[in-house]
């Protein structure tokens, strides 16, 4: 197992105002997919990747500007799963930087990146293996603001959603219903 605490203390101090929301975001977010993965009976390696890979799914909050959160980097909110790629690959962790890269939402298309001038790669961005959706899923029902430790209600995961289109929710239709009986 690698030790993403030591990955974490080097972006963000522990000291910092960041620190404590992050941790408290991704620990609600680990706990939720490990505890569908488990349901699951995902293998062992399945089981470690997903507890590494959401304990540093948005570890690219550093780089960005959102006063809520206490960063003050350079780039929009946008910008994180871009970051975060580049933090993990800079980390030797190709598949944990896959993971920060495509777990906005339930996924974006190429095309909504360019129409939108959105601040990501061209491509299509979405989760495809088993473990990228389990953690995908789980971040979907946690925030980083308001109260951290409260889980979002499937109702207001769709709303949410709707907000960038019916297509959102109908994938978001699609992954409850494949991880509901695991939930």
């Amino acid at each position: 197992m690698i030790d993403y605490f030591s990955i974490i203390h080097k972006h963000i101090d522990p000291d910092s105002q960041t620190y404590p929301i992050y941790i408290t975001h991704v620990h609600m977010v680990t706990k939720k997919a490990l505890d569908i993965a488990r349901k699951m009976d995902c293998s062992s390696d399945q089981i470690t990747f997903i507890e590494e890979a959401s304990m540093l799914h948005d570890i690219g909050i550093v780089g960005v500007d959102d006063p809520d959160i206490y960063c003050f980097g350079q780039e929009e909110y946008l910008a994180h799963p871009r970051i975060g790629f580049d933090i993990l690959q800079s980390e030797s962790l190709p598949k944990h930087a896959r993971v920060a890269l495509c777990h906005t939402g339930v996924g974006i298309t190429k095309q909504e990146i360019i129409d939108q001038n959105l601040p990501l790669p061209h491509a299509d961005l979405f989760p495809e293996t088993p473990e990228e959706k389990i953690i995908s899923f789980a971040d979907l029902f946690y925030g980083k603001g308001g109260n951290l430790w409260e889980e979002r209600s499937t109702k207001r995961v769709r709303t949410t959603l709707a907000k960038h289109g019916e297509e959102k929710v109908a994938l978001f239709e699609e992954w409850y219903h494949e991880l509901e009986s695991y939930v």
